[in-house]
Order: structure tokens, then C-alpha cells, then sequence
């Protein structure tokens, strides 16, 4: 789970400003589009998200849209590929910047707490996306287990690495601990949607909270000599 970005080529001489105004303009509208569709199928599902619907909700002839995706389909696939920028915006991206280890998986769970918790009202597209495509084969399908599984391994990275760091005890379960901590997100997502529960993000967060304790090194002297074992 990843993002990438080129520069833009200079304009070639003589192209001149108002030929640049069109692809420009075309982008931003497209830009729109995306994000009035990820709004929708917040609360709609991606099921939900047609070019009809879409259209009447920006004031576009259902034309207007369809030029700028060439099926639904696609436009549903943008739609994934807009979110998991997002994610990664809110979630992966600031936790990198912390230091190795526990202090960078603390991070990336309380920052994909707090997302979670944002999105109460509308629904996680990822989480709703997987229950509406995980018996139905295809694109979405494909795009949505190449999202989950690249967080899973971000998630699987970070124990890891706080294992090599000496925060947590090399013995524990990474794939458990993941299994785990993907399991309590997806109980606060139903408890707080479903079930109308009010305190399912405080007891996610102490969920998390004693998972980590859990896992870590059962004493100083052991963890003392795990750093000293450590390659440097």
C-alpha cells in the first residue's frame, strides 16, 4: 500500500495557456466527480453508485459523466483508488514519520482509529466494499483484496520491525496480532453501525491497548539481551 507521483512535463513551445486550459479543466471536473462519488458510496456501498445517481447529484447530463469513465465499473475503481490515497494521506503516511518500532505501530493504529471513528456515520467503503464483493469475482473484487492485504502487511511490517526494535517480544504471533487488531475494527465498525453502541472506540482503543501489552517482552534482562544479540 503505496503511493507514487511524477513530475509533469514542461509545455511544449508555442502550446500557449488556453491550450492547457482544457486538460486542465477536464481534470478538475473529473477531480469533482470522484470525490461526489466517494461521498455516495460512503453511505450508498459501491453497489449503490451509479452514473444516474451521480449525475442528478453534480447537475450533469448522465453523458457529461460517462465521458470522463468508460463504464461504471471504472468509475467505482477510481473511486478505491481516491479512498486509499486518503487512507494513506491519514493514515500510513504520518505514522512513517515516527520512529521505528512501537512508537510507528502506536501510530498506525491510532490513526486508523481515529479514521474509523470519523467514518461512523457514512460507513468504511473498505470494510462495506468487502462484504458487498467477498463472494463475487472481479475487478472490484481484485482491487479491494490488493488494498486489505497491503494494509495487512503494513500492519505485519510494523509489529516486526517493533519486534527487531526490542518493543515487543520476538516470540510473539505477528499474523495473530494482525488477525487480531483487524478483528477489533471491524467489531467497532458494527457495534457503532449496526448496533448503535457508543463506546465502541474506547473499547476498541483499550483493545488495541492490551493487545500490545500483551506482546510485550516479558522482561527487561530478556529484552537487554535481545538488543545485544541484534545485528548492528
Amino acid at each position: 500500500m503505496n503511493s507514487t507521483g511524477a513530475a509533469s512535463s514542461p509545455p511544449r513551445a508555442g502550446s500557449g495557456a488556453a491550450a492547457e486550459r482544457h486538460p486542465r479543466k477536464g481534470e478538475s471536473t473529473r477531480a469533482a466527480i470522484i470525490e461526489q462519488a466517494l461521498s455516495i458510496a460512503r453511505r450508498e456501498g459501491l453497489e449503490g453508485l451509479t452514473i444516474g445517481a451521480l449525475a442528478e447529484r453534480l447537475d450533469m447530463s448522465k453523458s457529461g459523466v460517462f465521458a470522463h469513465f468508460g463504464s461504471r465499473e471504472e468509475l467505482q475503481l477510481a473511486v478505491l483508488k481516491q479512498y486509499t490515497a486518503r487512507f494513506i494521506d491519514l493514515v500510513l503516511r504520518p505514522a512513517v514519520a515516527r520512529p521505528r518500532g512501537l512508537p510507528r505501530l502506536a501510530a498506525l493504529l491510532e490513526n486508523w482509529l481515529a479514521l474509523l471513528a470519523e467514518e461512523i456515520e457514512a460507513g468504511c467503503i473498505l470494510i462495506g466494499g468487502a462484504c458487498e464483493y467477498d463472494d463475487r469475482p472481479g475487478p472490484l473484487h481484485d482491487a479491494l483484496v490488493a488494498i486489505i492485504e497491503g494494509w495487512k502487511a503494513e500492519l505485519l511490517r510494523a509489529i516486526r520491525m517493533a519486534q527487531t526494535e526490542g518493543h515487543l517480544d520476538p516470540g510473539a504471533d505477528a499474523h495473530q496480532m494482525v488477525f487480531e487488531m483487524y478483528g477489533l475494527m471491524l467489531m467497532l465498525h458494527q457495534d457503532a453501525r449496526l448496533l448503535r453502541s457508543s463506546d465502541g472506540v474506547q473499547r476498541a482503543r483499550h483493545g488495541l491497548a492490551r493487545l500490545i501489552e500483551a506482546a510485550r517482552p516479558r522482561t527487561l534482562g530478556a529484552q537487554a539481551e535481545r538488543a545485544r544479540r541484534r545485528p548492528h
